[in-house]
């Protein structure tokens, strides 16, 4: 009976053991019945790198990574060049390093340090409180949900999404709360600037389109307003890592229509909008990514957009009032005189000017396309007196 006694009193101890190895890492599930090992997700991890570049081992640049073969035994340090992003997980977290970003990772002491670059990070697993380093070692960051990270030589800049920030500069202790923003560069008293949320409801959110005219590259980007935003900024990327921006635009609507024809290169278009506060340039959160898939193209890649066409078929003067009528793309702004006009599905329009004296007048037609090419038009008429 004794024996029973000892099997089942030693069973409860180690039962209690592996119960506080979870709790002091919830991110590694429990050994399953029959396993000889305990599974797990590895601390850090490489998961992808852009397409365009490399990442490297070592400052010389002759060691590249490979996300097959890599295996972190000692402090490891990697850096990519100015075209490469890359993505990394560790300790349940999911990183994105923009281009020219440095890390350095020790696995025996799990230590992650951010050298310098830009980041970008999202919890992925739940769990205890995770930290790493910025610039060295005892600048200590407490990771927030989500947020991103840019590193100077001696500055830094904070905004934190979701979740609470917390981290140690060169012995200064920072504080920020979900949509807070911090500039380490702004000098003087050193306080977080608030934040607008993400714009809610994007549109194009997935979307596939074959091009076969000119006209099929013309996309009108949307999102839902956020409440007290005056002007949003609109980037665009050849993949989701942000790596190699190809347009950023600051608009002051909840809508823009782009020709993406310069960019029929890249099979995939990955954007994302957020409110932007031109009087003190600080971008907001971003909404959650949007994605077009080119699926076939007919268009010659390299193809440049061309001015938009103005057409006008009538100028019918009647004593001071001139009638025109005509046609440009449909997807163009249209000023006559400097006056907006509205074009209908087809790009038709008609328009009045009333002038208050005789003698020749010059009319200027202005078509400005989504690609940011504009055509000019010039037409005379004579008011005569009645």
């Amino acid at each position: 009976m004794n024996k029973y006694r000892v099997i089942f009193a030693a069973s409860m101890v180690l039962v209690a053991v592996i119960a506080v190895l979870w709790l002091n890492h919830p991110d590694v599930p429990l050994a399953s019945p029959g396993s000889r090992s305990m599974p797990g997700t590895a601390s850090f991890q490489v998961t992808a790198i852009s397409e365009k570049g490399n990442v490297w081992l070592d400052r010389d640049e002759t060691r590249l990574v490979d996300i097959k073969t890599l295996n972190f035994v000692s402090e490891t340090q990697m850096h990519s060049d100015v075209q490469t992003a890359w993505e990394f997980l560790f300790e349940g977290f999911l990183f994105t390093a923009l281009p020219g970003s440095a890390i350095r990772y020790t696995p025996q002491t799990r230590e992650l340090i951010l050298e310098r670059g830009e980041f970008y990070w999202e919890r992925k697993l739940s769990g205890r409180k995770v930290e790493a380093s910025l610039f060295k070692g005892g600048n200590i960051v407490v990771l927030s949900s989500s947020g991103r990270l840019r590193l100077g030589d001696d500055w830094l800049e904070a905004w934190n999404y979701s979740g609470q920030l917390d981290f140690d500069l060169n012995g200064k202790l920072f504080h920020l709360g979900a949509l807070q923003y911090l500039n380490t560069r702004a000098g003087g008293k050193l306080s977080p600037a608030t934040l607008f949320p993400p714009p809610p409801f994007v549109s194009p959110e997935d979307k596939t389109i074959a091009l076969i005219r000119p006209n099929d590259t013309i996309i009108q980007f949307k999102w839902k307003n956020v409440q007290g935003a005056r002007e949003y900024i609109l980037k665009l990327y050849p993949s989701a890592l942000r790596d190699n921006l190809l347009l950023s635009k600051v608009v002051a609507d909840n809508a823009v229509t782009l020709d993406i024809l310069p960019f029929i290169e890249n099979s995939e278009l990955y954007w994302e909008v957020a409110a932007f506060d031109a009087a003190r340039r600080i971008e907001s959160a971003p909404a959650r990514m949007g994605v077009i898939v080119i699926s076939s193209s007919l268009l010659k890649r390299g193809q440049q957009p061309e001015p938009p066409r103005i057409e006008v078929d009538s100028l019918s003067v009647s004593g001071e009032m001139v009638l025109i009528k005509g046609v440009t793309d449909p997807y163009t702004q249209l000023f006559i005189d400097g006056s907006p006009v509205k074009l209908d599905g087809e790009g038709r329009f008609i328009h009045t000017i009333s002038y208050k004296s005789i003698g020749s007048k010059e009319i200027v037609f202005r078509a400005l396309a989504p690609s940011g090419l504009e055509a000019v038009l010039k037409k005379q008429v004579t008011i005569f007196e009645e």
